[in-house]
């Protein structure tokens, strides 16, 4: 299976502007029938939340709305399934972060009822001014890009 590659910037802005000139929703599939004929078609109404006069947007007799046609041709079930994907993906990292968030506010209360806020503040600046200076860091050790501070690999063995 290919990776997930989100789409991009470019791919976002051309369906947001395809949707923006296409027919508002919502829409909905109806079945109607011609009376006169006894036949009956399926269709695609707008249907206003109003209880307005529905609108067709997909209709067996009428021409597509031509931006309408770009908005359908462009939400194909590729593009839509890699946006669904996209959506799941930043959930997932929308509840990592809200877990972290999570464990660093239980971190603060224990730094604060224990008093050691100002100490632990201190640990974090030095540690980084240190580090900009010192890049192999301060137990001889080189970060790996990309890698947390934590996990660093002896500098032996970096090349």
């Amino acid at each position: 299976m290919a990776k997930h590659t989100p789409p991009s910037d470019q791919e976002l802005f051309q369906i947001e502007s395809l949707a923006c000139d296409a027919t508002p929703g919502p829409w909905e599939p109806q079945v109607v029938l011609d009376y006169q004929t006894g036949e009956s078609a399926r269709v695609v109404v707008h249907a206003p939340d109003d209880d307005g006069e529905l609108t067709y947007v997909v209709e067996r007799e009428r021409d597509l709305a031509e931006a309408d046609q770009r908005y359908i041709a462009a939400l194909h079930p590729d593009a839509v399934l890699r946006l669904v994907r996209e959506i799941r993906r930043l959930r997932r990292v929308g509840e990592r972060y809200d877990a972290l968030c999570s464990v660093l506010g239980h971190l603060n209360e224990f730094l604060e009822r224990r008093g050691l806020v100002a100490q632990a503040q201190r640990f974090v600046e030095v540690r980084a001014q240190l580090e900009r200076i010192h890049p192999e860091g301060i137990d001889g050790t080189v970060a790996q890009p990309g890698a947390p501070s934590a996990r660093r690999e002896p500098a032996e063995f970096v090349a």
